[in-house]
């Protein structure tokens, strides 16, 4: 019984680790959508997103171990969980959404670098018993949402979460426990601060994506969009100039992480809202379906077809500009993302220039600036054009605002995006191929 339950920990932390990042999303939405004439049940989301979304940049402040660092994540998981169970309360509400943010920005990396340790070491194996739990956690999850959502009593939903990171938390110290790696290394919690202004920095970033975030749930003047796009161009040069330190370390590598953040939120979040007011319905789960059967297949292209990989993203860049052709276009830069990430994991995990222990952190680390900077680039343009054409920016995430774009302007938009996120592509498929 007892290795049954150990079986069970380590298989729901594999499941968190992987889904962790769109579970919690999933479930704040959901509470966001069945009380939204409160604006209070808001604020759970909004910080989920903004801590999930730059969380990684906080680890650049923080020298514990991977394995400590685990441990924490899965203990803010249930923490947060159990904050939003009070999320009619504005503080637990923000409390919860921060926890749960940095949780799922976590979760994945650190266990990442845990688990490579426990595969190079032959300490630590993903068995079929292992996979059985994560099949009957995923049930478990689906049963309890409907539940959730049909009888709208959400808290059952954040209860089972709570339980399932405290799972993972067990599962992720029984790992670590077998890794002889992590025995005897400093546990006290250790936080460097490299410059104030590095920080200010990234407490602005913070307010920044909170306040774009908020943008897409209620409309504000066309004044405050011309600020939060000058504002968002001033952070974008600096979030890149604090990147060039590691980046002139790794280069092209650099490269490679960036664009692979880049390529992401362009599939899983400017994607979603594009095709919902295109399509007229919502995408965010065909899309998220899309992205993990490309992610899971990208890798066999690496066995015969590895050059082929940045074409296959290009001409998927180019195919999403159609729409007949559009989810074929984004299960193609899927793809890519699955097969460059088994690449870039390989490059970086070996490279000498970085400490291996924070090698998968310096990955995703830099795919947040990625993902970050095509934010600000997409929400840029789109409040400069609001201000300009005197139109409401909040059209471009519902297409129930009456005075919203036009679909010349939506498409005009989506062509531009499009042609930013195929140039930094080809310049990273340039220097990557040199190298390689």
């Amino acid at each position: 019984m007892k290795r049954i339950i150990s079986i069970f920990n380590e298989g729901v932390l594999d499941l968190l680790a992987n889904a962790g990042v769109a579970i919690p999303y999933f479930f704040c939405l959901t509470l966001y959508n069945q009380n939204k004439n409160v604006f209070t049940y808001a604020l759970p989301f909004l910080m989920l997103y903004t801590f999930r979304a730059l969380g990684m940049l906080l680890t650049t402040f923080i020298t514990l171990p991977a394995s400590t660092m685990l441990s924490m994540s899965s203990l803010f998981g249930v923490i947060g969980s159990l904050c939003i169970l009070g999320a009619a309360n504005p503080a637990m509400g923000v409390i919860g959404g921060i926890l749960l943010g940095l949780a799922s920005s976590w979760i994945w990396p650190y266990y990442l670098t845990v688990r490579s340790r426990g595969k190079l070491d032959k300490e630590f194996k993903f068995n079929k018993m292992h996979l059985l739990s994560v099949v009957l956690t995923l049930i478990i999850l689906v049963i309890v949402q409907l539940i959730a959502t049909k009888t709208k009593f959400l808290n059952l939903s954040f209860v089972l979460l709570a339980v399932l990171f405290f799972a993972a938390m067990v599962g992720g110290l029984q790992v670590t426990h077998r890794l002889t790696f992590y025995q005897g290394m400093e546990k006290k919690p250790r936080f460097k601060i490299n410059s104030f202004f590095s920080l200010i920095v990234l407490a602005s970033l913070v307010m920044l994506i909170f306040i774009i975030r908020y943008t897409r749930l209620k409309a504000v003047s066309n004044s405050f969009d011309l600020i939060i796009s000058l504002v968002s161009i001033i952070l974008f040069i600096f979030l890149a100039y604090y990147q060039i330190d590691i980046h002139k370390k790794i280069f092209p590598l650099s490269l490679v992480a960036v664009n692979r953040g880049v390529i992401m939120n362009y599939v899983m979040l400017y994607a979603i809202f594009d095709s919902t007011i295109r399509f007229g319905f919502n995408s965010l789960m065909l899309i998220y379906t899309i992205y993990l059967v490309g992610f899971q297949l990208g890798p066999l292209i690496n066995k015969k077809y590895k050059s082929l990989r940045y074409p296959l993203l290009l001409l998927g860049l180019v195919l999403a500009l159609f729409n007949y052709t559009y989810f074929i276009g984004l299960f193609l830069c899927s793809l890519f993302v699955g097969a460059d990430n088994r690449i870039l994991n390989d490059n970086l995990y070996n490279s000498s220039n970085i400490d291996s222990e924070r090698a998968f952190l310096i990955k995703y680390q830099l795919s947040s600036v990625g993902n970050v900077s095509q934010q600000l680039v997409y929400m840029t343009t789109i409040y400069f054009i609001s201000y300009f054409m005197k139109i409401n920016a909040l059209g471009f995430f519902n297409n129930q605002i009456t005075d919203g774009p036009t679909n010349g302007v939506l498409y005009g938009v989506h062509i531009f995006i499009t042609t930013i996120v195929f140039l930094y592509a080809v310049i990273t498929f340039y220097f990557a191929r040199q190298e390689e």
